[in-house]
């Protein structure tokens, strides 16, 4: 096909994008809004291939369309094209082959390209939010935060999406998305030096393309420690009180101006995350509940049986790193019965809380019944499991409980068995609690083995 200058002057007053291909699949026209578009110069794309400027799965795709324009069909789609430096672009594209008048044959085809982007992730971020506000009762997944960050970051073309928590002076990274280097929850901050202060102050969505010329961050203290030029922050609240921030970030500016819909989009995103934040802190309360040893405090049956079961389904191997240990206050209905039922609370409180500052950040303790309690113990072998149950065991001895002006001293007895690979919950507790029938056979205030 012939290029000439009329064709041209026509071809870049258009409002779309325009490419001519011909047969070899080169190109051999673009006019201006595709150059601008693209950031390319013609005379840099005149002769190459489409493939040498597409990445090659998403040119393995479009190959196959342009097989079909070149036979002499019109096709129209919508395409995500990955380019080569990693962008990723919605576009919508019709393929027009184009004839030689002459002949009869196809000489080519013009590629009209419309970029719907920005209106696709906007439709993606529309209904990741309302697959929040919709499944509510499902609690928090770290997975969807981070899903609304990739997207809110896919949307607005940064690098780093986060969720932080501010307390009084203290930033602390909660969730966070990036296209590099992850950014480990529970990195921490001076508020100060972070452009989340600059939101925070605001009270308001802060948006930023050119934080290096920009008033409020150009001396900012985060921008001399990470250079970052792209920024959107809002401030999280819950229950009316701020809570934390929102924000996208990048070292490089932001093509476009963020517009009045970004804003919009970023704030109704920060409204699902918020919703995710609540429905998080009602779980974590029941969870607590379902968990928890009401009086004592302690974990409860449930919690060291499902931890059982995680231990058996991340590792079996590991169980043989542990101990377990039944743990039964001697006599404790004989104290009920002499000093009341408060006075055995209090036992069983102060009991707990032996095992509370004794223990190590591998072991685990539950009270499993009224005055039982199961410890599974990780150590390295029986001189060291040894040591540290004889001397829980002592400790408890030398207990002096105070209630009610009475001095109550207690004592334990114990069984403990070493866990096997094949081991289930029940024949743990089965092989520990023989043990622990043997120790009070034996006079009590001992441990046996099993």
């Amino acid at each position: 096909m012939r290029i000439d200058r009329v064709f041209r002057k026509l071809a870049n007053t258009l409002p779309f994008m325009m490419a001519f291909i011909d047969t070899e699949r080169r190109y051999q026209f673009v006019n201006e809004r595709y150059e601008q578009f693209f950031d390319v110069k013609f005379s840099d794309l005149k002769g190459k291939l489409v493939a040498e400027v597409l990445g090659p799965e998403s040119y393995e795709r479009i190959s196959k369309i342009h097989s079909k324009v070149l036979a002499g069909e019109d096709v129209s789609l919508r395409e995500k094209v990955t380019l080569r430096n990693g962008r990723v672009l919605q576009l919508e594209i019709k393929y027009v082959p184009n004839q030689n008048q002459r002949t009869g044959q196809i000489n080519g085809f013009f590629a009209i390209i419309n970029d719907v982007t920005h209106y696709a992730s906007a439709s993606e971020v529309l209904r990741a939010v309302h697959d929040v506000m919709n499944r509510q009762s499902m609690g928090l997944s770290t997975d969807r935060i981070t899903k609304l960050l990739k997207l809110g970051c896919e949307y607005l073309n940064t690098d780093i999406g986060i969720v932080s928590r501010v307390v009084d002076n203290e930033y602390t990274v909660k969730y966070a998305w990036s296209t590099g280097d992850p950014i480990p929850p529970g990195t921490q901050f001076e508020l100060g030096n972070t452009y989340c202060s600059v939101t925070l102050a605001a009270s308001d969505v802060i948006a930023t393309r050119h934080a290096s010329t920009s008033k409020e961050f150009s001396g900012h203290p985060c921008y001399a420690a990470f250079k970052l030029e792209t920024y959107l922050g809002l401030p999280i609240r819950i229950n009316g009180k701020v809570w934390g921030t929102l924000n996208f970030s990048s070292q490089t500016s932001r093509g476009a101006p963020f517009t009045d819909l970004d804003k919009e989009l970023m704030g109704l995103l920060c409204s699902a995350i918020e919703t995710l934040i609540i429905n998080n802190s009602k779980t974590d309360r029941l969870e607590r509940l379902a968990y928890t040893d009401f009086l004592t405090g302690l974990s409860n049956r449930l919690f060291i049986n499902e931890f059982f079961e995680r231990l058996v389904y991340q590792n079996r191997e590991r169980l043989n790193q542990y101990y377990c240990v039944l743990v039964d206050i001697d006599h404790f209905k004989q104290l009920n019965d002499q000093f009341g039922h408060d006075a055995g609370d209090a036992v069983l409180q102060a009991v707990a809380l032996e095992f509370t500052d004794s223990l190590r950040n591998d072991d685990v303790c539950a009270r499993v019944g009224g005055e039982e309690f199961m410890l599974l113990i990780h150590a390295d072998d029986r001189v060291d499991i040894k040591r540290v149950v004889e001397r829980l065991r002592q400790d408890i001895e030398n207990l002096k409980i105070e209630h009610d002006d009475e001095i109550i001293t207690t004592t334990v007895s114990i069984g403990v068995t070493k866990l096997q690979e094949q081991d289930s919950f029940n024949l743990a507790y089965k092989r520990a609690d023989k043990a622990l029938y043997q120790s009070k056979s034996d006079g009590r205030n001992c441990t046996r083995w099993n």
